[in-house]
């Protein structure tokens, strides 16, 4: 454990130093905040059944495919390159408390991301003043909506060690990162999609599919609604790719 806070604290203050941190960071703010904005007058010309944050949730999968690689390609993809990893599993810190603690701190850095989309929504209700809708800041909206992307964060990230300690190339880390996160985000929606009523052997693939409506899970959690099931789905996803990772990390010794 005490080898977990010494490379988590590590880890930390590497992450805050880095350039590429607040680079992304500005990005994500950037990106989100342009979307925010236009939703807000979308909102101001005509009544939307959508509040501007649940505007922002539905482009959920474009800092998620574009940002989130960012974060996670250098976590194990730098290391091998500079042959600093095996001397660090040469300490007396295990592979596990290694992948544990990039895990960790790639994994609060997400959340702070989206957490920081908050200050949107408080800047436009104090901009409009007396005229703002309440519907601006629906804490219900937003807490459930940042909850989910904290949740769904768990395999996510591991997603991304898991990518990053397959190869000595951040790019191609970040490259495999995508690849898989798309393909985890809107497998779910397609395979619904298919036409299973002329395909009769297509019909085994909707209970699955049920399972991987990514965005589905958003929308339930930023409507208030908790299902365990997406939880389920997160928690032991992530579970898994983390023990491959650290296999991979062992191996790499």
């Amino acid at each position: 454990m005490r080898a977990f806070r010494v490379l988590l604290v590590h880890e930390l203050r590497m992450t805050w130093l880095s350039w590429t941190t607040w680079a992304s960071w500005a990005l994500f703010l950037a990106l989100l905040g342009t979307i925010h904005w236009y939703a807000v007058l979308a909102c101001s010309r005509t009544p939307m059944p959508w509040t501007p944050a649940e505007a922002v949730f539905r482009w959920f999968p474009l800092p998620l495919l574009c940002i989130l690689p960012l974060l996670t390609m250098r976590t194990f993809a730098e290391e091998r390159r500079a042959g600093t990893l095996g001397a660090l599993l040469t300490t007396p810190a295990s592979a596990f408390a290694v992948v544990a603690a990039k895990f960790a701190c790639t994994w609060s850095t997400w959340v702070v991301f989206w957490a920081s989309f908050a200050l949107f929504p408080l800047i436009a209700s104090e901009a409009l003043g007396a005229s703002a809708d309440p519907r601006l800041l629906d804490t219900v909206t937003l807490g459930g909506g940042v909850s989910f992307i904290a949740v769904s964060g768990l395999l996510h990230v591991a997603i991304g060690l898991l990518c990053s300690s397959r190869t000595r190339s951040p790019g191609l880390a970040a490259l495999m990162t995508f690849v898989c996160l798309l393909g985890l985000t809107v497998s779910g929606g397609l395979i619904d999609a298919l036409p299973s009523d002329g395909w009769e052997w297509l019909g085994w693939m909707k209970g699955p599919a049920e399972h991987l409506r990514t965005l589905g899970h958003l929308e339930d959690f930023a409507s208030g609604i908790i299902d365990t099931r997406p939880l389920a789905l997160y928690l032991t996803g992530c579970a898994l790719c983390l023990g491959l990772t650290v296999v991979n990390v062992e191996a790499a010794d």
